[in-house]
This record gives C-alpha cells, structure tokens and sequence, in this order.
C-alpha cells in the first residue's frame, strides 16, 4: 500500500528532541515515518520498525540521511556543470585548431585557382591542378576526421567485420594518407597468408593516423617501419619511426584529444585529433593502442585488434 504523506509543522519540539511531522503506521501502529528535510523542504521519507529508537533520535537519523542525500544531488549537479564545461571548452579548442588547418588549404585552393584562370603553360597548369587536388584531399580528410569524432562521441561507430589479411589493412591505411608518405622511405613487413576477421575500414583509418604522426615527427630521410601479423589473438601492427621519439612525460597524453606535445606546438601541422581518433575507433573495434620509446630508433606505436585467423591457403 503508498505509504501516507508525512505531515506536520517544522516547530522543534525539545522534550522529545524532534521536529514535527512524524507519524505512526502499519496494521499495529509498529512503523515510524520520519521526514527527510532540506532545511524546511521535505525531500523522503525514513520508515523503520525500530521499536527501541525514540523520536529524537529517529529524527537525527532522518537529518543525517537527508544531508547524504544533498550531497549526492550537489555532486550529480557539479558533474552536469562540469560536463557542460567540459564541451564548451572542446568546443573552443576545436575552432582554435581548426582556424589554420581550414584557413591554410583554402587560401592554397583560391591561389591555385585564380592562377589556372590566366594565361599558364601546360606544365603550370598541371603543377596549379595538383596544388588545388591536394588540398581538396587534405581538407576532405580533415572533415572526415571531425566526422569520426563525432561518431565517437555519440557511441554510433558501427562494427562491419570482414575477413582481411594484415598487408591488406596496412595497403588501406597507407592510401589514406598517401599524400603525407610521399617523398618517405616506409618499409613494410606483412603477413599476406592469415586472414582475420575485424573491421578493416576502422582498423585502416585508425592506423593511418599513425602512419601520418610517424610521417610527420620522423625526419626526411628517416625510415617508417610497418610490421603486421597475426597470432591466436588477432591483429598486431607495429610502426616504428626514426624520429626523436616520445617525451616520458608526455606518454600518458598522446591519445587525450586535442593534445599536442611540445614539438607539436613548435610546428605547424596537426590538430591533436589524430591519435585521439586511433583510440576510440579501435576501441570500438575492440582494440587497443599504446606508444612506447624504441631504443636506437624513434617511437613506436602498437595496435592490437581481437579477432579470429584464418590461413589463406585453407580457403576452398
């Protein structure tokens, strides 16, 4: 049955050391309501069959109960603030990071056009055409970038696994950023005879970010070395650079999003988004990233994909 409503004045009655409002209830008058107050507001109700408490104490239980449970709305209202500081920051920081990454290709593409509207030789308005190509593909590549986030965000990354070998994802991944590997020495070992069942799009995706942050911090004559397998546990990619690798101190916040290390800021490329897409892509693939210092060499990034294997050969 609904309990009765607890009624009654807030007047502090002294002999039995308790506010007003208390009732008795049940069949044989064996249950004691008690109001839960916030200062003058009822918020519950404290019901107990505890024979042996009187009123005063029933009602300091009831005072004690009521200040547990303003401190958890007062924690669920800091959180809700927080979050909204939080997108609101995101969101700043966004527009910040974006502001050179969008302004730099359009002023190329404007450039590149007008110049093709003159008088130009063939091999001039070849070199225009390419200009303006490639930062088409630059910018497409960074609206797909704000796309991924916002799909990671809201939990909508759909897993569509197909059976791929290693060489494979790493064929995709390197074709997403081609532009970036050009004039690069990249070396890759890949398993082409075991196949694993994942999702090759956002396994591909995820490490040409990778490949792409290695292009970027590795010097120009540097080797990218890209190692793919497989074991009973599913896909491992390794990508190994040659650049000045990885501050210790920074280990922790590479796949935090918008973060850019200290030689990151001293340049001009990237937006802190890349490795953060890496992580919540193969984890919604069921993976995992981790970076690590290589000594002799640069950085190293590890990708781990959960996954059945195949060989290649048993395939009818």
């Amino acid at each position: 049955c609904a309990l009765p409503i607890s009624r009654g004045t807030i007047e502090f009655d002294a002999r039995q050391r308790a506010y007003g409002g208390h009732m008795r209830a049940g069949a044989r008058g064996d249950l004691s309501i008690v109001p839960l107050r916030q200062g003058t507001r009822t918020v519950g109700l404290l019901v107990t069959t505890a024979p042996s408490l009187d009123i005063g104490a029933l009602d300091a239980i009831a005072g004690v109960a009521a200040i547990a449970i303003e401190r958890t709305q007062f924690l669920s209202d800091r959180e809700a603030a927080e979050l909204v500081k939080q997108k609101a920051d995101l969101a700043a920081t966004l527009l910040a990071s974006l502001s050179h990454d969008l302004r730099t290709p359009l002023t190329a593409i404007k450039v590149a056009v007008e110049n093709l509207g003159g008088e130009l030789a063939r091999d001039e308005r070849r070199m225009q055409s390419s200009a303006a190509s490639s930062e088409i593909d630059r910018l497409t590549r960074l609206f797909q970038d704000i796309l991924d986030m916002a799909r990671i965000d809201s939990a909508a990354i759909q897993v569509d696994r197909q059976w791929v070998t290693p060489a494979d994802v790493v064929d995709a991944a390197m074709a997403h950023v081609r532009l970036t590997l050009v004039g690069r020495t990249v070396r890759v070992n890949a398993d082409m005879d075991h196949e694993v069942d994942i999702d090759p799009r956002l396994v591909s995706v995820a490490l040409s970010h990778v490949l792409e942050n290695a292009a970027q911090y590795s010097p120009p004559a540097g080797e990218i070395l890209v190692e793919a397998r497989t074991d009973d546990a599913g896909l491992h990619i390794a990508v190994t650079d040659q650049g000045p690798g990885l501050d210790p101190s920074e280990l922790d916040h590479l796949f935090e999003r918008f973060y850019r290390g200290r030689s990151a800021q001293q340049g001009t490329f990237g937006t802190g988004m890349g490795l953060s897409i890496t992580r919540g892509l193969l984890a919604a693939a069921g993976g995992r990233v981790w970076a690590e210092n290589v000594p002799g060499a640069g950085a190293r990034f590890s990708v781990v994909v959960p996954g059945s294997v195949r060989h290649v050969a048993a395939l009818p």
